[in-house]
């Protein structure tokens, strides 16, 4: 029942557009809340507390960003600080070799996006080292191969990492077509993701 309502939620986000007024902020950031509600009520263990308030404080920055870009990116940037915490918890090793790939990432993506955002581009830069950061340590929690919540969360990580990368794209260097849709549709399904990840995790 709740993920209906976190997926009626971002539909009806997606479809009603500027027709929804002053209750945009409070419906965007409803389907993350009930994610973050979900981790809250599971079996307690630190690991899901901490994904819990990563979840909590993303959902906040999703209503914070209607506002102030730069608010909602610090308010984002906290929220991984916390899915950091909870991946290197579960794998505290740093698996260096995992980071190679997503360096190879944040070489292409960060210095376009930085190089094209003015002023923020200092924000930019942070919180681009942070999410990739974040992307990192939800590789070095992949233990086993096949799909298991250690893949699943790897998966909503990088779906994150797309969103955020093509949100900037948009926003700083160039409009793409469909935008809107792709960048919820990949930020909310890789939320959806790691949220289950450490529900399953046993």
């Amino acid at each position: 029942m709740a993920w209906a309502l976190a997926a009626f939620a971002a539909l009806a986000y997606l479809l009603g557009g500027e027709a929804l007024g002053a209750w945009a902020p409070l419906l965007k950031a409803m389907p993350v809340s009930v994610l973050a509600a979900l981790v809250f009520h599971a079996v307690p263990r630190m690991e899901r507390r901490l994904t819990a308030f990563g979840l909590l404080i993303a959902a906040l920055a999703d209503a914070i960003i209607e506002f102030s870009f730069v608010g909602g990116l610090g308010a984002f940037l906290l929220a991984h600080l916390f899915y950091i915490a909870a991946f290197t918890r579960v794998e505290p090793r740093g698996r260096v070799l995992r980071l190679l790939p997503v360096a190879t990432w944040a070489a292409v993506a960060l210095p376009v996006l930085v190089s094209h955002a003015g002023p923020l581009r200092i924000p930019v830069l942070v919180y681009g080292l942070v999410i990739f950061t974040m992307i990192w340590r939800a590789a070095a929690a992949v233990s086993i191969t096949g799909w298991n919540p250690g893949t699943m969360g790897l998966a909503g990580a990088i779906l994150f990492g797309c969103s955020d990368t093509l949100l900037g794209y948009t926003r700083f260097v160039e409009p793409v077509q469909g935008s809107r849709f792709l960048v919820l549709g990949t930020y909310w399904l890789g939320q959806a993701l790691i949220a289950r990840s450490f529900l399953l995790a046993r």
